[in-house]
């Protein structure tokens, strides 16, 4: 390669860098500035469930416990930019394997760990759970209620992994569905 071949390559690089990040800056500057402060995105987390007793084919009274923490990148002013949230909650009902995932609202208090106040967030939603490639995916759509946050939406999503391919046979079993966990997102907009 020649050294004027090598200087006009660097050249075009950097000049089509250069031309990127104008159109970056330029189409930005289209968009309002409160729109890029209305989101908090938890992409990163796990989430945790354990029935006790096991859920079986019968009815019967169980004692759920969650267990479920992200790492979120807030864009709502005046919250740090990076934060983690947590939420822990435990209730008690009677189902069995066919309505194992309830419909009915649920609320749940998000704990976030960045110092700001308020510290938490009233999350209500509704569940809806989709058999995909062997997984339960379960997505919440609902709103914040009450605390930091309120008055917007909120989506939240969980892929219990495994459990889709497993949940018959464990139904079927003494010990039931004890436990299913994997990854976790939160939206809020």
């Amino acid at each position: 390669m020649s050294a004027s071949h090598a200087m006009r390559s660097a050249f075009g690089s950097r000049s089509l860098f250069l031309l990127v990040a104008l159109l970056g800056i330029t189409f930005s500057a289209f968009i309002p500035a409160n729109a890029h402060a209305n989101v908090a995105v938890c992409a990163i987390g796990n989430h945790q469930a354990n029935w006790a007793p096991g859920v079986t084919n019968t009815v019967a009274m169980h004692t759920v416990t969650t267990d479920t923490s992200w790492t979120c990148t807030q864009l709502l002013t005046p919250y740090s930019l990076i934060a983690t949230a947590s939420s822990h909650e435990q209730f008690s009902a009677p189902f069995s394997c066919s309505n194992l995932f309830s419909t009915a609202p649920i609320t749940w208090t998000i704990h976030w760990q960045d110092g700001g106040t308020p510290s938490t967030s009233s999350f209500t939603f509704t569940a809806t759970v989709i058999p995909q490639g062997g997984n339960l995916v379960v997505t919440a759509p609902g709103s914040i209620t009450a605390g930091r946050y309120s008055g917007r939406t909120a989506e939240a999503e969980f892929i219990l992994l495994n459990l889709g391919a497993t949940l018959n046979n464990l139904c079927s079993s003494p010990a039931g569905v004890a436990n299913a966990s994997g990854p976790a997102t939160l939206t809020i907009l």
